[in-house]
């Protein structure tokens, strides 16, 4: 019995296009709570899955998996990790979420996935918006516009921000970030900040 729940697990989830699962999918396909713990444990100790967190697990070792972990439409890839998939920044630093999901469906922190930490960062939802999804291998990543990372950069206060913000500012649309400036209830510290970025760089934003 065991076996045939496997081949079902595989079956259904080591698919290129569907980075994550969770125990509610799996239970779905009529195999009972007490067999779907014991066998996807069995199948994460030899290694053959990865438990990305409680009650989700992968067959992919790609620790971009995680983001799929939350609702759709939750969260997104954002902060130095965005601007180096944007181009603007070389170092590779450790994925940030960010998610208004947090802490009601994910605690926020850092989470281990293999040789990754990934940093989950709560955003209000006031804040939230401004991503793009991205396409990487199989799958549509959502990732902060390099717009909306040099705002949260600043909202956060990112420690590295002056490492990024040039090569950002040189990817931004100014009327962009004018308009999420507008549309968001960004801290009037954010606009100031935002503003004497662009005359150091001589970009016109406002």
């Amino acid at each position: 019995m065991k076996r045939r729940y496997i081949q079902k697990i595989r079956l259904h989830f080591n698919r290129l296009d569907k980075p994550a699962f969770s125990i509610h999918e799996v239970r779905a396909l009529d195999i009972p709570y007490r067999y779907a713990k014991l066998i996807l444990h069995y199948m994460a100790k030899r290694g053959e899955i990865i438990r990305i967190r409680r009650g989700w697990y992968t067959f992919h070792q790609d620790p971009l998996v995680f983001i799929y972990t939350l609702p759709p439409g939750t969260a997104y890839y954002g902060l130095g990790f965005a601007a180096h998939i944007h181009g603007a920044w070389t170092q590779f630093p450790n994925p940030e979420i960010l998610t208004y999901a947090a802490p009601r469906k994910i605690r926020t922190g850092i989470h281990r996935f293999p040789g990754t930490n990934i940093i989950v960062r709560r955003i209000s939802l006031k804040l939230f918006g401004g991503y793009t999804l991205i396409s990487y291998r199989d799958w549509l990543l959502p990732v902060s516009t390099p717009e909306k990372t040099l705002l949260d950069i600043l909202y956060y206060k990112y420690p590295f921000r002056d490492e990024i913000s040039r090569e950002l500012f040189e990817k931004i649309n100014p009327s962009e970030v004018a308009r999420l400036l507008k549309e968001h209830p960004y801290p009037r510290r954010v606009k100031i900040e935002a503003k004497r970025l662009a005359a150091r760089y001589k970009s016109v934003i406002f």
